[in-house]
């Protein structure tokens, strides 16, 4: 069910066969409702793509879990153990390539705007996915990205380039009434700040000539959403794929164009200075006052945070030390965290831990061994996952006598993922299969494992405060 603007975490259930079953057992335990998610631009795809061996289609739906498979399963395990689960399509996004993203998850660096061709695939992939997502009765939530036609080239101009282009580009009416709009100060106030925003035309400028197209697009996406989900859902904005922690200026802009489009959305995710799969190291004291400002300005504007890139550097270091207090308290326990990796992560961890020689710690082996052969291989022939930052990793591994079938050596922590997407002749996802009957043959495994995901859940819980979530924020509907 869609659960409004309800604070929660938000769990990818890249495997939902063991993942959720795990998640949902963690869920009852604490008594809360929460969201099941997978990116629709990297994680999941149609179920033609998933089964499909054409090699450009490798690496879409990377977790071999079809959209169908994702939701149809989400939704009947959470009805199975009697849990409140909203269903999410997370990163329903205009992108280059599946590679493209799969990199930014490694922290690769991808500055090339998309072309116009790689704009329309989009689209046309978008409407292909959500074909798949109405045939199994809908989602509850999506949450939409289009943060890769943010133009970045903008910045680099000089003021009297920025004036002159949005006096070229933008016409006058529209000109004119972006200046009645915004030429004046914005006051937020929370219980122990203010915040006074001020855009000047030059600053006004160089916002609308960089968000512009981003925004449009929003627009484009959930048109083509709605045209396909025909049931109640919510809305997300990602502002959070950008090369640097968003300001304040920024931010407001695009809530307030989002709704001047007439998009509401539930959640905006911003840049909040986290990246993936590594624990924040940054002043906290300076993570707070970042947050609460943040929170201030959209909490104003009727919208909460979400929180995106919420793994740390491996299971057990929860973003760092403190981190997840200081959102909670940042936001006032309003805000939506979100988490994926972190639960194969979790997953191959406890199975590195079982007895050598044991059929686990084998299975584990085999799957280390795999992705870091496929990696060789990417790097030997220069694939489309290759970079020069992965090449690094790999000769960083190879020099680490005690990264040896380490599960947390840079390059395996980082590219675990791909034992999902490998084949084997038959176009099987060999590993994947192995995995999820291994682990349904395994009740220590699965003890172990659950065991594992209830703590990992009820500390972020115990931080932000979302047990009992569903008592403590009663929703009232008026008619």
């Amino acid at each position: 069910m869609y659960l409004g603007k309800l604070p929660r975490p938000a769990f990818g259930i890249r495997i939902p066969d063991i993942v959720a079953s795990a998640m949902l057992k963690a869920f009852k335990s604490l008594n809360i409702a929460g969201t099941f998610m997978l990116s629709f631009n990297r994680e999941t795809a149609p179920t033609s793509y998933i089964q499909s061996s054409d090699p450009k289609l490798f690496y879409f739906g990377h977790t071999g879990t079809s959209i169908e498979e994702y939701i149809s399963k989400g939704r009947g395990l959470g009805e199975l153990y009697g849990s409140v689960i909203e269903i999410e399509a997370d990163h329903v996004s205009i992108m280059g390539s599946v590679e493209r993203a799969l990199k930014k998850i490694a922290g690769v660096s991808v500055a090339e705007p998309l072309s116009d061709s790689e704009i329309e695939f989009s689209l046309q992939y978008i409407e292909e996915e959500f074909r798949e997502v109405k045939r199994v009765g809908g989602v509850d939530f999506v949450t939409i990205d289009t943060c890769e036609l943010i133009d970045y080239s903008i910045d680099l101009l000089s003021d009297k380039d920025v004036l002159d282009l949005y006096e070229n580009r933008i016409d006058v009416e529209t000109r004119k009434e972006m200046e009645r709009l915004y030429l004046k100060a914005f006051t937020f106030v929370s219980g122990d700040r203010q915040i006074r925003i001020k855009y000047d035309r030059l600053s006004l400028a160089r916002l609308v000539l960089k968000y512009q197209k981003s925004i449009e697009y929003v627009k484009k996406v959930l048109d083509i959403i709605k045209k396909y989900n025909e049931k109640e859902f919510g809305v997300e904005v990602a502002f959070d794929e950008t090369p640097k922690r968003s300001e304040f200026k920024d931010v407001l802009f695009y809530v307030l164009e989002l709704r001047r489009a007439g998009i509401e959305p539930d959640f905006l995710a911003p840049n909040i200075g986290f990246r993936k799969r590594e624990d924040y190291e940054d002043n906290i004291e300076e993570l707070y006052n970042y947050l609460r400002n943040i929170h201030t300005i959209l909490y104003s504007n009727n919208v909460l945070i979400s929180i995106h890139s919420g793994s740390g550097h491996n299971p057990y270091s929860d973003k760092g030390f403190g981190v997840w207090r200081v959102v909670g308290e940042a936001t006032q326990g309003m805000v939506k965290y979100k988490m994926s990796g972190v639960f194969i992560q979790l997953l191959l961890e406890v199975m590195s831990r079982f007895p050598p020689g044991s059929k686990t710690r084998r299975l584990y082996e085999e799957i280390y061994d795999g992705v870091i052969e496929h990696l060789r291989q990417v790097v030997k022939s220069k694939a489309t996952l290759y970079s020069q930052e992965l090449e690094k990793l790999l000769e960083k591994y190879d020099k680490c006598g005690e990264c040896y079938k380490n599960p947390r050596a840079d390059v395996f922590r980082h590219y675990f993922y791909v034992f999902q997407a490998l084949r084997d002749f038959n176009n099987k996802r060999f590993l994947r299969d192995e995995v999820i009957n291994h682990y349904m043959s395994t009740p220590e495994l699965q003890r172990i494992y659950e065991k594992e995901v209830l703590s990992l859940v009820e500390r972020l819980a115990r931080s932000i405060g979302y047990e009992n979530n569903l008592l403590k924020y009663r929703a009232l509907v008026i008619q």
